[in-house]
């Protein structure tokens, strides 16, 4: 029997960014996809909005937000979702375009303003064309990512101050500045000989996608809701067999560092996957207080690469993460995300509401620069964008140059490092195509193990700020699953 479904992202924040050629309040939050429908065999169409969102012009240089839109199919015979290769057809309202990804592989779109304003974005209907699948009998439904738009442009990455850090490889205490897409050496945690970036690298002088937000437990839930038995094993801490309510990424029957993802309807060995929700309170599940918009802590990278792959996204570079926080600015010695000094600590025990868990949750305090760190052991990550309110600026809501959220603690970015062996360097812009191995493993070419990875911009439990910094590198590999790691995800137009 044909079911249609939907899925709902929500989160709520609210941020002012301050560009070069004004203030522009603007807030990302309370993304909404309405339930699909199939006008034919051939297309998919549902309803769209958001709050606040963006396009301006700064410095000459466009940048906004947008949602990444994806969606999957499921056959009623096999129970087995399949991604849908979709290309924009149209959308309703006059606000809004569609841009089909620019790689033509047609995993999903981009649906973003069309001309330069500011606000809430009214309900808009969008119609896709399906290229890969023509049964209206199948299960269907549709993601969204909030996403934000970093621009092409030259960039410096290192602040020559941090302990560890890139740097001009003559002079590694000197902050390199990237001008252009291609061949470059560069100077690696202080070393003074040169280490080739290879041009197939993502060095991100080109335009970007970052996720606005880390992934969020509602979309791991998402994630994990659409494989099968024999890949949920290998994403969860506990068994999806295991019994209903169990917490699915840690062990043990108390919740553990707010994560409250948990089984709903347990599976059945290698054929019936289980069925995750979000609990975080009084044992109902997806509740408004239930953590749906915290961040998803307790990811290894395998956990992050196959969430990018299944929704056809893919890890950033350390080098897309500084342009990501710095922007175009020169850098400021020591300079958190958020590209100044000024750092002030919120925990998870200082929060409106007590424990909270509701997509509202912000921090007690509201001083500059408010970033998610020096918690307690026992506590845990933040809801994502919790820093941002309707009073904040940019800064205050630690937000980055561009607008991203949470680039610095909360949990820790999981990026693609350089190696100092130049031959390791083989990491390319390839995003995911949505499929994973029947195991459930990320298998999009040239993607890194763990051992090519490490973290940036700090987590929750860091007792310094140092990790926070915005050049520090961090070669910590998240190999097993960690209570402060989580992630996002990239890609090209």
């Amino acid at each position: 029997m044909k079911q249609i479904l939907k899925t709902i992202a929500v989160a709520a924040v609210l941020l002012t960014l301050n560009f070069k050629l004004g203030t522009l309040n603007c807030s990302a939050n309370n993304l909404q996809i309405g339930a699909p429908t199939l006008p034919s065999t051939t297309t998919i169409q549902f309803t769209i909005q958001w709050d606040n969102s963006w396009k301006v012009l700064n410095g000459g240089v466009s940048t906004w937000d947008a949602v990444w839109v994806f969606v999957k199919y499921q056959d009623c015979s096999t129970q087995l979702w399949t991604h849908v290769n979709v290309t924009g057809s149209s959308v309703t309202g006059g606000v809004l375009q569609i841009d089909n990804a620019g790689d033509g592989l047609n995993k999903g779109v981009f649906i973003r303003r069309t001309a330069d304003a500011a606000g809430n974005i009214a309900s808009a209907t969008v119609t896709l064309n399906m290229t890969s699948v023509t049964d209206a009998g199948y299960n269907y439904q549709v993601f969204g990512i909030e996403m934000v738009r970093v621009p092409t442009g030259s960039f410096y990455v290192g602040d020559g101050a941090a302990t560890w850090k890139l740097g001009t490889y003559n002079a590694p205490t000197t902050p390199y500045q990237v001008t252009t897409n291609g061949l470059m050496n560069l100077a690696i945690d202080n070393a003074s000989i040169p280490n080739v970036v290879p041009a197939a690298y993502p060095e991100g002088y080109d335009a970007f996608y970052c996720m606005k937000y880390e992934i969020s437990q509602e979309q791991y839930v998402g994630f994990l809701n659409s494989l099968t038995h024999d890949q949920q094993v290998n994403h969860t801490a506990v068994a999806p067999t295991s019994p209903a309510n169990t917490y699915a990424m840690t062990v043990g029957a108390a919740i553990q560092n707010r994560n409250g993802i948990r089984i709903i309807t347990p599976g059945i060995f290698n054929t019936t996957p289980a069925v995750y929700g979000c609990d975080f309170t009084s044992g109902t599940f997806n509740q408004a207080d239930d953590g749906q918009n915290i961040a998803c802590n307790w990811m290894n990278w395998n956990d992050l690469i196959a969430y990018l792959d299944w929704a056809a996204l893919r890890p950033m570079s350390e080098m897309e993460y500084e342009k990501a926080c710095r922007g175009t600015v020169i850098p400021v010695a020591l300079g958190y995300p958020w590209d100044n000094v000024t750092i002030n600590s919120a925990t998870s025990a200082a929060l409106t509401g007590g424990t909270s868990g509701l997509a509202t949750e912000t921090s007690t305090s509201t001083a500059d620069g408010l970033c998610a760190y020096l918690g307690a052991a026992a506590s845990g990550p933040l809801r994502v964008g919790f820093a941002a309110t309707a009073i904040s600026g940019r800064t205050g809501a630690g937000a980055t140059y561009y607008g991203v959220m949470d680039m610095g603690g909360n949990v820790a970015e999981q990026t693609v490092m350089l190696s100092t062996i130049a031959a390791s360097n083989t990491f390319t812009t390839a995003a995911g195509d949505g499929v994973l191995t029947a195991a459930g493993y990320c298998n999009t070419a040239n993607t890194p193990t763990f051992t090519l990875s490490g973290t940036r911009g700090g987590a929750w439990n860091d007792a310094v700020t140092t990790y926070v910094q915005m050049s520090m590198r961090n070669s910590t590999t998240i190999e097993f699953r960690n209570k402060a790691a989580g992630g996002r995800g990239v890609r090209m137009p």
